[in-house]
């Protein structure tokens, strides 16, 4: 994989995703990483700063005279919240040292899993070839129990966990499908962030995209050198239900398709904005389309806006989730310092990125509504 661009001003950038089997898009967010401290923070002279001072003092006297005894760990993540409840921004928040070293390792290229994304105990999607799409699990499927504990009261995270910690590694679910219960057995694999094929009887290749892990484009230019040696002349790239990953993942992804000089994205932060190009000899010819739902955030729509804008790819499904802040993140501190912009400039947070072609998704076993119009515009 190529290394890490420079980002300059903004350093570097990384979109928090959600874990392996957990589907929460509150957490699918921009971040720049302190590992690049920008330049114009040099400036602030924390020394100086009476009101930090003042904020060291009673720091210090507390844990010097308090009458009981306090744990220094607490009270300064305690203060970290107050910060956060004080902006009263949905995408400020302290994540704490333990849930951001857990996201970041979630990144890094592999997941050990079922290959299900869900929310709360319903399943919203189901990798394709992966051992849940093996045994027969389907979207809109309920959990009931895993390994016979009871989960329908159990958020997304606690049942992910649940999955994922469990030492077996053959994960019984019962499963509520409308009005009938099911029973499945799943073996738990270590699982890539991609799916690719040539679909049967066409020259299209699918390629789907589960997260914007660092191993990323390393894995999507391996599966387009398959794709284009089996003779595909187009491709459907599908994000549906991926909400995020490195923004560098992004970038390299795009590069791989885009012509040199084109626009991948755009920074905003301070009235000063910072436009990114594609710098690769590397580029792409054939036609795409990008398939997306509501669950597509963050990097997922960077990509896709740098594909229709910069490549001219067509976009079918529904409207993207609309994720278009940047934060930073300070010793597990999430705060937001910017603003993404797609290729025209348009900052979609709150709003979206629209379909070309709005197809709304139902399925079977062997059809899928968005995927089949995709097919079609593609033939």
């Amino acid at each position: 994989m190529r290394k890490t661009k420079g980002f300059g001003l903004f350093g570097v950038i990384i979109i928090i995703i959600i874990t392996a089997l957990v589907s929460s898009l509150a957490t699918g967010v921009i971040m720049l990483n302190n590992s690049s401290v920008e330049p114009g923070n040099s400036n602030l002279e924390l020394s100086e700063d009476e009101d930090l001072q003042e904020f060291i003092e009673v720091y210090k006297a507390l844990i010097e005279k308090y009458y009981e005894d306090i744990d220094k760990e607490k009270l300064l993540n305690a203060a970290k919240e107050g910060m956060s409840d004080y902006l009263g921004d949905k995408y400020t928040t302290f994540l704490g040292e333990s849930e951001y070293e857990k996201i970041l390792d979630e990144l890094s290229g592999t997941y050990d899993g079922i290959g299900i994304t869900i929310n709360n105990n319903r399943i919203v999607s189901v990798t394709l070839h992966s051992p849940a799409h093996e045994a027969g699990l389907l979207k809109n499927d309920i959990i009931l129990t895993v390994n016979d504990v009871n989960v329908e009261n159990m958020n997304s995270t606690a049942i992910g966990n649940l999955i994922k910690n469990d030492e077996n590694k053959v994960i019984n679910l019962e499963i509520k499908r409308n009005e009938e219960i099911l029973n499945f057995s799943v073996e738990k694999k270590e699982l890539p962030t991609i799916t690719y094929y040539r679909i049967n009887n066409t020259k299209i290749g699918y390629l789907y995209i589960k997260n914007f892990s660092e191993t990323l484009s390393t894995q999507v230019s391996k599966a387009l050198k398959e794709l284009e040696n089996e003779g595909i002349t187009s491709l459907i790239i599908d994000v549906r239900d991926n909400a995020g990953g490195f923004l560098s993942a992004a970038e390299e992804t795009a590069s791989l398709f885009l012509e040199k000089g084109k626009i991948i994205y755009a920074l905003q932060s301070n009235n000063n904005k910072y436009t990114y190009y594609d710098k690769t000899n590397e580029k792409k010819n054939y036609p795409i389309v990008v398939l997306m739902n509501n669950n597509s955030a963050s990097a997922a729509e960077i990509l896709a806006a740098a594909l229709s804008e910069s490549y001219g790819a067509t976009l079918v499904g529904e409207k993207t989730y609309g994720k278009g802040k940047v934060q930073q993140v300070v010793d597990s501190f999430k705060f937001t310092s910017a603003e993404w912009l797609t290729p025209s400039g348009v900052c979609i947070d709150g709003i979206g990125i629209s379909p070309d072609y709005n197809v709304i998704y139902s399925n079977s076993e062997n059809y899928d509504s968005q995927v089949d119009k995709a097919i079609e515009l593609l033939q």
